[in-house]
């Protein structure tokens, strides 16, 4: 049979009895051991949140390239302002050379940290880097921050799930997220006016190396799909207030591989596609710059996995089993 991503409503995890958390745990463990991708329906994001920030995205990313180049990003491998459509190119994190991804993209991190003394270690240079914002739309700072405080808030409510799925007391991970260093970042994938150099996509295949990524996306031709453990490249559906799932390399280690990071492209519209093929995807990169403490993995340091995220995807992460 077809390996397929499974649509999961998640809304009875919070307000349901102890038999439905069981239930839909039970149901994202699964999919993120078989796959490593679902897509979440009852998450709690507010539509309105969405829509907001894609129309602010849009805006931003209709700007000419000379005013979107003035929050250019500084530093080399921040996730940090904009980034433009040959700037990144993602498939050297499997060793392979094509050309530069089909996109452009606006990223931003934390924020609103204060004086904690914990934003001031020495990794913070790679994993808190200052956000840069744009003059233009006057109103990207607000809608950008209010999604990215939403996915905050979604994350958390994953959490309880990943615990109950992974037989773990509530609240496990509330120590090993409490100083996330997850990014958001908007990715625009415009029309196609010319063909791709060969083997160029919108996003080359890649494994993400974060503990979660969040997505919501557009319903545009030239769409995201997964490999599955067989080897066969599987669409991920696109659904209306949907929100896809997917774990990356460090909660795949976290787990001993229970879980499945899974390997994932986005691909180019056909060429013979009609009206407008441009996507716009709203990305949460959920991680921390520690490791948890021992109880759950006492190996190596986050900030050396930060600094190696250009060099090679995470292959080997002592943990300990659940």
């Amino acid at each position: 049979m077809a390996a397929t991503v499974p649509v999961i409503d998640i809304s009875g995890f919070t307000a349901g009895n102890e038999a439905s958390r069981a239930v839909i745990a039970t149901r994202v463990s699964s999919a993120l051991s078989e796959i490593g991708f679902l897509v979440l329906q009852g998450h709690g994001v507010s539509p309105t949140t969405i829509s907001e920030t894609r129309d602010v995205a849009w805006r931003f990313f209709d700007l000419p390239l000379t005013e979107k180049e003035r929050a250019r990003k500084p530093i080399k491998g921040a996730w940090r302002g904009y980034v433009t459509a040959e700037d990144e190119n993602i498939s050297y994190m499997l060793n392979e050379q094509l050309p530069p991804d089909l996109k452009e993209f606006f990223g931003f991190g934390q924020f609103g940290y204060g004086d904690d003394p914990y934003y001031r270690q020495s990794f913070a240079d790679v994993a808190f880097p200052p956000n840069i914002w744009p003059e233009q739309p006057v109103d990207f700072k607000p809608a950008a921050m209010g999604f990215y405080r939403e996915m905050e808030g979604l994350t958390e409510r994953l959490l309880r799930v990943f615990e109950k799925g992974l037989g773990l007391s509530e609240g496990f991970f509330c120590d090993k997220f409490n100083h996330h260093a997850s990014t958001v970042r908007f990715l625009n994938y415009p029309n196609q006016s010319e063909e791709a150099l060969p083997g160029q996509l919108r996003c080359a295949a890649h494994y993400d190396f974060t503990a979660i990524t969040l997505l919501a996306v557009g319903d545009a031709p030239g769409g995201l799909q997964v490999q599955s453990r067989s080897g066969e490249w599987v669409d991920i559906p696109s659904i209306p207030d949907g929100i896809v799932l997917n774990v990356g390399d460090l909660m795949a280690g976290w787990t001993n591989d229970r879980w499945r990071s899974g390997l994932h492209r986005v691909l180019n519209p056909p060429r013979d596609a009609r009206g407008s093929t441009r996507r716009l995807s709203l990305c949460t990169s959920s991680t921390r710059t520690t490791t948890p403490s021992s109880s759950a993995c006492p190996a190596a340091k986050m900030q050396s996995i930060l600094r190696s995220i250009h060099r090679s995807r995470l292959a080997n992460i002592a943990c300990t089993r659940f």
